[in-house]
């Protein structure tokens, strides 16, 4: 229970960044770093996966 309220404040305090970093940000921008952010996410994902497969 505890790490699912974790979980659940980081996603709530991850949405009201985004919310925020958009008001200030011109659009085009935002599409582009969040595509980034997105893209950096997902290489991370497979780099453990591969690490994990590997190396341990």
């Amino acid at each position: 229970m505890k790490k699912k309220m974790i979980v659940m404040a980081i996603v709530i305090v991850v949405i009201v960044g985004l919310l925020a970093y958009y008001q200030y940000v011109p659009f085009w921008a935002s599409i582009v770093s969040t595509g980034a952010f997105l893209f950096g996410v997902f290489l991370g994902w497979l780099a453990k996966g591969w690490t994990d497969k590997h190396l341990n």
